[in-house]
């Protein structure tokens, strides 16, 4: 998996929401997380059709996975409460989109460094938080000690993305620790401009990479 900027919804809706959407992915956004837990299927289909048609292909869905067959998008997400509750139904629908759709994405969360170890079972990639205090959630605050966060990415089979208060300022620490990449969501979505905020972090991302790889 190449290193990479994720960008997530915010679980409210928002004002000019999917103007800001289609900007962030003409600023180079590659893949963005739907995550609006109380949307019914019509309202999840409605809000992913606002979505310019040549972006869908970027966008992974956190419910109603089902549409990700009908709408062509990049993947789906299983929630803790999916993997948990409904994990007999979340495996059987899952089959059925990876019968559908042989390269799609399936995504997960984890909130611990010691989940990092578990078996892998065939995450295109997963979310690490809260790396650090979350913006956009008051009081989720990081618990991570940095040397066991790093011995576990070190040892993990899993592509970790690093979520939960990751802005601008906090892009060397991501790259140090040895994430695959970041999840933005306060730090887009609670700015004055979130397709400039995102592009400036982007561009600062890109030069980091580049300076590991020279």
């Amino acid at each position: 998996m190449n290193s990479t900027i994720i960008v997530m919804s915010d679980t409210k809706d928002l004002e000019n929401e999917h103007q800001i959407i289609n900007e962030l992915f003409e600023n180079g956004l590659e893949i963005f997380h739907i995550r609006k837990p109380k949307y019914s299927t019509q309202e999840m289909r409605t809000y992913i059709e606002k979505i310019n048609k040549n972006f869908r292909n970027r966008v992974v869905i956190h419910s109603h996975h089902e549409l990700c067959i009908s709408l062509k998008l990049r993947g789906i997400h299983l929630t803790e409460r999916h993997r948990k509750k409904n994990f007999f139904r979340s495996w059987i629908l899952m089959q059925w989109i990876k019968f559908k759709r042989p390269d799609i994405a399936v995504t997960a969360s984890y909130h611990s460094p010691n989940s990092l170890l578990k078996h892998n079972p065939g995450y295109t990639y997963i979310f690490l938080s809260p790396i650090f205090d979350s913006i956009s959630k008051i009081g989720y605050k990081n618990t991570f000690n940095d040397d066991s966060l790093e011995v576990a990415l070190k040892k993990t089979t899993f592509n970790v993305i690093a979520l939960g208060g990751v802005d601008y300022s906090k892009l060397e620490k991501v790259k140090s620790f040895g994430f695959k990449g970041c999840a933005l969501v306060g730090s887009i979505w609670h700015t004055a401009n979130p397709a400039a905020e995102f592009k400036k972090i982007i561009d600062k991302w890109n030069l980091l990479e580049n300076s590991v790889s020279a």
